[in-house]
């Protein structure tokens, strides 16, 4: 089945910490695009090549009535790698009005109906995909226990902290997790510490009925799926999202 192909306009960039862009394209008047929460794009640059980056806010809201202008506006976060060419011409060249290319919705990457309480974990923009799911499980009224655990290096790299502090403060069934993984200089960290999956299992020994969904680089998802199945958790009930930073059009590259 061929991927619809669509061109947007970039109409706002937002800078949430230095290394990271929080973009916001707008589809042609009167075009929406009908996406699962979860799933993500390819953006097409001039010599065809591709790069992936997750949707990170809930899809148009099928039960409204009528349409809302930002149905027609994709949020995606864009961390700048190293070398990266779309990343950098992201954070040094592109300009509000420039038009991008893109192929989508793609990916399997979506919150299953079940029973089972839901343990989420990302690792920096990780997070992308993971917002797009719990916004949209809340909207639509998902009363299972939900845990996300965040992992970052800094401080600083954890963003939009007010939107998971007041998502805690709304959900009883939500709980929000943050961990850092970089050195211990960070004296007013009161929080937790050392690899996010290791934090998640200190809380979570026994993964027997549960649902994980993980999201982040391949090392994270490698180091943290045959731990989250040796600790009881069924591989029916794994899903896993890697963000693969090369120049093939992988994932987030």
């Amino acid at each position: 089945q061929a991927l619809q192909h669509w061109q947007g306009r970039v109409q706002r960039m937002e800078r949430l910490t230095p290394d990271l862009m929080r973009l916001f394209i707008a589809l042609p008047p009167g075009k929406v695009l009908n996406y699962q929460a979860g799933q993500y794009i390819n953006i097409i640059l001039d010599d065809g090549a591709k790069r992936s980056f997750s949707f990170a806010k809930a899809p148009p809201d099928p039960a409204r009535p009528a349409p809302s202008p930002d149905d027609g506006i994709i949020e995606l976060h864009v961390r700048r790698v190293e070398g990266g060419r779309f990343t950098t011409h992201v954070f040094e060249r592109m300009q509000v009005g420039d038009h991008i290319d893109f192929e989508g919705p793609i990916g399997r990457f979506t919150l299953r109906d079940s029973e089972r309480p839901i343990l989420m974990i990302a690792g920096a923009t990780g997070f992308a995909p993971i917002r797009s799911i719990l916004e949209d499980a809340f909207r639509r009224g998902v009363r299972r226990p939900i845990q996300l655990y965040w992992g970052a290096r800094a401080a600083d790299d954890l963003y939009l902290q007010d939107q998971l502090e007041r998502w805690q403060a709304e959900h009883d069934n939500f709980k929000y997790v943050p961990v850092l993984s970089g050195s211990a200089d960070e004296d007013s960290w009161k929080g937790r510490r050392g690899l996010v999956h290791q934090a998640l299992l200190a809380d979570h020994p026994d993964l027997n009925g549960y649902e994980v969904y993980v999201c982040g680089s391949v090392r994270m998802v490698d180091a943290a799926v045959p731990d989250f199945l040796s600790h009881g958790l069924a591989e029916d009930f794994c899903f896993s999202d890697a963000f693969v930073p090369n120049s093939q059009g992988a994932r987030n590259g």
